[in-house]
């Protein structure tokens, strides 16, 4: 406290209070993300890291621009200027060979250093031939031996990097290792592996982080540290000093609009007096929206991000109702949505099954600490969050659908997807989720909080993409299947309603819910619109009609999907010219309105007929699921950041000792833990690690 009153002498006597010049310059390295100065160590950490990411694995760049494989990630997704696949082929540090002119007896190889110098390197067991001569893979032991031997000259690069690219790229399938290892490279892949025993390196989950700015990155993780700890507004019953961190993000303004008065909370509050009552010379701290939400764009798809945008969310009103109301949020939502596609990678234990062969389903593979699509589990949990958030304002269900279109998405690898409206986008993103949650993690939270985005956006779905509702009829029915099979093993007892900690009531709460998004999407104002839906509920009809009359799924009154697809049978069979797939969706088209009269039925005289889609689905959207923070917020975001620090932001640049870590599990532990439940993840049982937030 005597620090404190000093702190607020100084800050009565300068004006500006020490948090908001912290939180003024940390957002604007966020906004900014300058780029480390040329000939500067952090110039040549970017590049190396680079280079190693380039050199050592046969990964490349995809259409949008960014690695696929979690264990590279890229800081800040490229600009459109730079967002070219093409480049992936070009190393930002190459190895270059000397000049056509040099005799062929000094042709040394040398390594750019970013600067206006290059290195030449030669040493035993070191090949002077002419690079360009050798395959990638027999080449991959000259960058190693090239990195470190600047790191032991000129102090360019700490052993760690080498030892992560080994570590963390030598494990994955696509990491190119050598073929012929000599003697001397033989002994130092034994030192690197002792040295990672020593140190406890496998003991987090670290990940190659690619950045273009290093002070932007810090300085992101400095927000959250100094945002998220000591969070609360009580202790034992009495009140405690409030986190001045937090309230100068409450009182954030943007800079596009002028300085607003606004009233901040002074109870309790370490600010001085000064900066916390409205003095007409306190200024409070302010940043232009525009580019910070544009910052956000580039960044979300990381955990960082992530983490950094749900806290402004929470913190900061007027940034939050900011956000809520711009036209263009498929922004920051796409990356997100880029994050999870990506973290439910599902893998057969037979990929490369013979031609000819029987064709069997097997198994997926359970999931290890080393081959998992994600750093960690928690990132899920924030993106799932943050879904939530976004999609408990009515506003946002609507305008996804309806306003919100995207021309193209290059990171969708299973089926070529144009023309796209962020609604449709954010469902078929969450039914791979969902698919890969019941299938992998078995991890209720996941689901729940997929549930809930799902059925807020549900009265809203318009104009649904013809894939997406090619995809929810499938995962409809696979859900069902495994249902019926988890139900016969059950004894035929189905589980208690709201059940999701067994299989049976996770898969029995997952079919209830897409019966739920098939219903809204078809009632009479809506069957027009989702055409594709009722097309693809037609061609599965007998599976459609079979989970609809199961007595596990009458919870809700499925009649009027039963009713839909006998009514548009009548039709193509009264109206239809031919028995083509094509022709079938004409003659739906063209008589669509008998769809929509068949549907409204029996509502006619007890509703209120709405004139809209919009007024209709606020006669749906009664229950709406919202989120809301716990008490105790820290015991999950506090171990979270610290495991993102430690695991990717400073896995190449500082040393931490991991034996020693407390605040957040590591894989020994983890694996440890899942190996006494006997399964081999570590979502299905509550432990001492485990910070799951309860949220929904």
């Amino acid at each position: 406290r005597q620090n404190y009153r000093a702190q607020q002498q100084h800050d009565n006597n300068v004006g500006v209070s020490e948090p908001m010049a912290l939180l003024s310059a940390c957002l604007n390295w966020l906004v900014e993300r300058p780029a480390p100065p040329r000939r500067s160590i952090a110039s040549h950490y970017v590049e190396l890291t680079k280079a190693v990411a380039q050199q050592m694995t046969d990964l490349v760049l995809s259409n949008d621009g960014m690695y696929e494989d979690s264990c590279i990630v890229m800081a800040a997704a490229p600009t459109n200027e730079h967002n070219d696949a093409s480049s992936s082929s070009v190393s930002t540090l190459p190895l270059q060979t000397a000049s056509d002119d040099a005799p062929i007896s000094n042709n040394l190889t040398t390594v750019a250093l970013g600067t206006d110098d290059s290195v030449a390197l030669s040493s035993k067991g070191h090949n002077t031939r002419d690079v360009s001569s050798f395959k990638k893979r027999s080449i991959v032991l000259q960058p190693i031996r090239s990195i470190l031997l600047l790191s032991s000259t000129v102090l360019l690069l700490p052993i760690r990097l080498v030892r992560l690219a080994f570590t963390v790229l030598g494990r994955k399938e696509h990491a190119i290792l050598p073929e012929d290892v000599s003697k001397d490279d033989h002994s130092l892949f034994q030192q690197i592996q002792t040295n990672c025993e020593k140190s406890s390196w496998n003991k987090t989950n670290n990940i190659l982080l690619l950045t273009d700015s290093p002070i932007a990155d810090l300085s992101t993780a400095l927000i959250l540290l100094v945002s998220n700890n000591y969070r609360a507004h009580s202790v034992n019953g009495r009140t405690a000093l409030r986190n001045p961190f937090r309230v100068e993000l409450a009182s954030l303004n943007d800079t596009r609009w002028g300085k607003d008065d606004i009233s901040r909370q002074t109870d309790g509050s370490l600010l001085p007096m000064s900066s916390n009552t409205g003095d007409s010379q306190a200024t409070p701290l302010s940043i232009n929206f525009e580019l910070l939400f544009k910052a956000f764009g580039r960044i979300s798809h990381t955990e960082l991000g992530a983490l950094t945008l749900y806290t402004m969310l929470l913190s900061s009103p007027i940034f939050a109702e900011s956000v809520a109301a711009r036209s263009d949020l498929d922004l920051v939502i796409i990356p997100l949505l880029r994050s999870l596609y990506f973290s439910s990678v599902m893998k057969h234990n037979n990929p490369f099954q013979k031609k000819g062969a029987s064709v069997q389903k097997t198994p997926f593979q359970q999931l290890s600490q080393t081959d998992k699509p994600y750093r960690s589990q928690s990132q899920l949990y924030v993106i799932l969050i943050l879904l939530l958030i976004f999609s408990q304002d009515p506003s946002f269900g609507r305008d996804s659908f309806r306003r919100v279109s995207i021309p193209e998405v290059k990171w969708y690898k299973e089926r070529q997807i144009k023309s796209i409206s962020l609604g449709s986008m954010i469902l078929v993103v969450l039914l791979r989720v969902i698919t890969f949650n019941l299938n992998m993690l078995h991890d209720e939270f996941l689901l729940s909080n997929c549930i809930a985005v799902l059925l807020n956006l549900s009265p809203h779905i318009v104009q649904l993409h013809k894939y997406v509702a090619t995809r929810l009829t499938f995962v409809t029915i696979s859900c069902f299947k495994r249902y019926l099979v988890l139900l016969a093993e059950n004894g035929g007892i189905p589980e208690e309603e709201g059940d999701l900690s067994s299989m049976l009531g996770m898969h029995g709460e997952a079919c209830r819910t897409f019966l739920q998004l098939i219903k809204h999407s078809v009632r009479p104002k809506c069957v027009e619109d989702n055409i594709h839906l009722v097309y693809a509920l037609l061609v599965e009809q007998r599976d459609i009609q079979k989970i609809c009359q199961h007595a596990s799924m009458k919870q809700g009154d499925l009649a009027p999907i039963t009713d839909l697809i006998q009514r548009a049978n009548d039709v193509i069979q009264q109206h239809g010219t031919g028995r083509s797939a094509a022709e079938a969706m004409q003659t739906l088209k063209s008589y669509s309105a008998e769809l929509k009269s068949s549907s409204s039925g029996d509502n006619r005289g007890r509703t209120s007929s709405a004139d809209s889609i919009a007024s209709d689905a606020t006669d749906l959207g009664n229950l709406t699921f919202t989120y809301e923070e716990e008490a105790d917020p820290e015991v999950f975001f506090v171990p979270y950041l610290w495991d993102v620090i430690v695991g990717a932001l400073t896995i190449s640049t500082l040393e931490w000792s991991r034996e020693k870590i407390l605040v957040f599990p590591l894989n020994e532990d983890t694996d440890t833990l899942s190996h006494e439940n006997g399964t081999n993840n570590n979502a299905a049982e509550k432990t001492e690690f485990d910070n799951t937030p309860d949220v929904v």
